[in-house]
């Protein structure tokens, strides 16, 4: 199951293969307050962010790519996973124009209970994981929730309409009350989905990136 597994993810995803590491961090490490100033700190002086606003949303952004990769290996191999495990590495070949481009590992289980999908991503993915550490990261000064939500919203369609091709779950999610999520006001899937166009509903600012020829084709600015 896991050779299988890790040769999925090696060939369709920015997963971690035997590559030399400058740096690494877990998703329970950001939650302490030193290691995320110093993360944000280290991508404004290596990887090209020039505000913490800005480092804010790339690592909001991270953080959605990361939490897809857990649902997708979930799904399609059915595994268990904790999200606070997921690890982003930094790899040597990384320069300031990538803006921070890990790459990701979690460990996995065959075993345990296995949660219902929507409950696992409502409760286990987003209210223990995605949505406190979008609380710190909202503590920048020009940056948002709305922002860093849709930053994950984007590879969460992503992961589900195409990788997955998984529309009915994806759907059960947008439905599904916001308190779930373990917010209070704005869904964090359901106020960014539109099926008329894929324009976002607010710029992520990687156009602002040391190095950024042109803004993201999906921006609305």
């Amino acid at each position: 199951m896991h050779s299988v597994l890790t040769k999925d993810m090696e060939a369709n995803f920015r997963w971690h293969v035997d590559q030399p590491i400058l740096h690494t961090l877990t998703i329970k490490d950001l939650f302490e307050e030193t290691v995320l100033n110093q993360h944000i700190a280290r991508l404004m002086s290596d990887f090209g962010s020039p505000t913490r606003a800005h480092a804010a949303s790339m690592t909001a952004k991270r953080l959605g790519y990361g939490a897809a990769l857990t649902i997708y290996a979930r799904i399609k191999h059915e595994v268990l996973i904790n999200p606070i495990d997921c690890r982003f590495m930094t790899v040597a070949e990384e320069s300031t124009k990538a803006s921070w481009l890990p790459i990701y590992s979690f460990p996995v289980k065959t075993e345990g209970v296995y949660q219902n999908t929507v409950d696992w991503i409502t409760k286990d993915l987003y209210t223990k994981s995605l949505v406190p550490l979008v609380e710190l990261l909202a503590r920048e000064k020009g940056i948002s929730r709305v922002v860093l939500f849709e930053n994950i919203f984007t590879y969460m369609k992503w992961i589900f309409i195409t990788k997955l091709q998984d529309t009915s779950t994806f759907q059960q999610l947008i439905n599904t009350p916001a308190s779930e999520f373990g917010v209070k006001k704005q869904h964090p899937l359901a106020i960014y989905q539109s099926e008329q166009n894929d324009l976002r509903k607010t710029c992520c600012l990687s156009y602002q990136t040391t190095g950024a020829v042109k803004p993201c084709s999906t921006c609305p600015l």
